[in-house]
């Protein structure tokens, strides 16, 4: 999954870094520091804490404006061009069964709400996990989910309470990978 994701970003980037733990040593030993011409830097998240705490580990790295992509995913390189046409902005997907994701609530060309895991979703647009953004987000405090876990999708809202607007793209192609069904079609699609 990683090796695809990678080969996406080919001539987007020139840098990824990869926040890893579990298993950390097994992915820098398979990339190594330069994976098919992109650097390769490793960031280690000691505790798991959720998505907006492994993405801050990444903070001293950041330049200026960054793709963030979740990991268990399967991503593709034209929905990431979509997505870095303005800054901020997030790519989405359809689903399913949007409960078991952030629903994305849109108005026009604008995301106008993002609700994580709701039991009744109102719509089928749902947070596919790739975001490109600026690095002041990280300014902004975050509490900790009923989870128990600082969610990145917080960011979101934040901004969006802010009066902050946030473009999005609808991928053409996205594979969520969060079940075992899931998984077996990515192993078809990767084939």
């Amino acid at each position: 999954i990683l090796e695809h994701t990678i080969d996406q970003l080919r001539g987007i980037v020139d840098e990824v870094i990869l926040v890893v733990g579990y298993r950390g040593r097994l992915i820098q030993k398979s990339f190594r520091d330069n994976y098919r011409g992109i650097k390769i830097t490793y960031v280690w998240q000691k505790e798991q804490l959720g998505t907006a705490h492994a993405a801050l580990q990444a903070l001293p790295y950041l330049k200026g404006p960054f793709l963030l992509l979740y990991g268990d995913d399967l991503y593709y390189r034209n929905d990431i061009i979509e997505v870095i046409k303005h800054c901020p902005s997030l790519l989405l997907g359809r689903a399913q069964d949007p409960s078991q994701f952030g629903v994305v609530q849109t108005k026009g060309k604008w995301v106008k709400d993002i609700v994580e895991k709701p039991k009744n979703p109102r719509g089928s647009f749902v947070n596919a996990g790739v975001y490109y953004l600026d690095p002041s987000i990280f300014r902004i405090k975050l509490k900790k989910s009923k989870r128990g876990e600082y969610e990145f999708t917080d960011y979101i809202k934040s901004l969006l309470k802010k009066g902050q607007r946030i473009a999005f793209h609808i991928a053409k192609h996205w594979q969520p990978i969060s079940t075992p069904e899931n998984l077996r079609e990515a192993r078809l699609a990767l084939v």
